[in-house]
């Protein structure tokens, strides 16, 4: 064997051994981004129900979640804090999914997860910089932008669950996952309607109705961070 031969046959195991090493860290960082969707979720119903406690006068029935992180709320700071953790383990778990889709699923599934990441940024990024004002009936610039920034988390979230339903249903033929994201689009796409609905009426219920969506979705988001992150495999 010539040493010509030798060092391209080193070369190669040299190669090989470089892309297995950066595999083995690709799924270990993945599935470290996979587990932070079950911090997110945590950290998020912790904001939510801290919040309430520290606010004696808050009623979690009326009164819409934002308003806790609102300019001059009580404790608005800390409680941003908790968001701000919340909307950083979020992405991250998001773009996980996103890299992982892009390496084992099909483009509809793909294109799922996209839209998904552009609610998390919405999230993580427009409710930070859009924070309710002390006033939040007066529709000042600040206040306006906050709605833009729901209306646009709201139909992402909806768009990107169905997507990804079509996409595990119909491509990856995991029916089971296909149905499970169905069955939260649907959910939150009914509780959702629900909000617009009880404002039109005057029934003053924005804080309940507004929960039972947040709280369907940080169940799947916790859900869906569980099953990746320990690769529980649901039977079609």
């Amino acid at each position: 064997m010539s040493i010509l031969t030798i060092l391209i046959h080193n070369i190669k195991i040299s190669r090989n051994s470089s892309i297995i090493r950066i595999r083995r860290v690709f799924v270990k960082q993945i599935k470290v981004g996979f587990s932070l969707g079950m911090v997110s979720a945590v950290v998020y119903m912790a904001h939510v129900f801290l919040g309430q406690l520290l606010w004696h006068e808050y009623n979690p029935i009326t009164t819409d979640i934002s308003s806790l992180t609102a300019d001059g709320a009580p404790h608005s700071n800390f409680l941003r804090v908790l968001t701000t953790i919340y909307g950083i383990c979020f992405l991250v778990f998001v773009v996980s999914l996103l890299l992982n889709s892009i390496k084992y699923y099909h483009t509809i599934t793909i294109v799922g997860y996209g839209i998904m990441l552009v609610m998390a940024l919405a999230t993580t990024i427009g409710y930070s910089l859009f924070p309710l004002t002390a006033d939040k009936a007066e529709m000042n610039f600040q206040n306006t932008m906050h709605i833009l920034v729901t209306v646009v988390v709201v139909f992402t979230t909806i768009t990107s669950l169905f997507i990804l339903a079509f996409g595990y249903w119909k491509k990856e033929k995991q029916k089971n996952l296909g149905l499970f994201c169905l069955i939260f689009g649907i959910l939150i796409f009914v509780f959702g309607a629900t909000n617009p609905i009880g404002i039109a009426l005057n029934l003053n219920i924005l804080g309940l109705t507004e929960r039972l969506v947040i709280f369907i979705l940080q169940a799947f988001v916790f859900i869906w961070s569980f099953l990746y992150t320990f690769k529980i495999k649901i039977v079609s």
